[in-house]
Formats: structure tokens, sequence, C-alpha cells
């Protein structure tokens, strides 16, 4: 029903003015050439191993050329 205080639970005071300048954005971070190459490779590999086992699952293997394609476009 009560609820006990301590000093460590307060909210402590804003002590900073916030600053009309922006911060500089950082820009984003995009793949490298060999990570992409790595991923690609390890599609490839998903839908070469499916194929070889006689995978019935014809979503899965549009799926895996969907993602395979897209990152070309």
């Amino acid at each position: 029903m009560y609820r006990s205080y301590s000093y460590n639970d307060m909210p402590e005071p804003i002590t900073q003015k916030k600053s009309d300048t922006p911060k500089p954005v950082k820009p984003e971070v995009h793949p490298t050439k060999p990570e992409k190459r790595q991923d690609d490779l390890i599609l490839m590999l998903v839908a070469a191993l499916l194929l070889l086992n006689d995978c019935d699952d014809k979503p899965l293997l549009l799926a895996l050329a969907y993602v395979f394609i897209s990152d070309y476009m």
C-alpha cells in the first residue's frame, strides 16, 4: 500500500540546456561488397542443397530466388 522512496529512486535534474544547433547526422553504413558476396554465396548454397535433395517446396525456392535477385535491383 505504501511505497518507500530513497535517494537513488529520485529523478535527476536536467543540468544542460538544449542547444539550438542540430547535431551532425552520421551517414548510414551500407554493407561492403565482400559481405554481400558472402550472403549471395550462402543463398546459392542453400538453394543448391534444396534442389539436390529434390525439394518439393516451390514457394521456398521462389522466396530464395526473390531474395537473391532483389539485392541487385
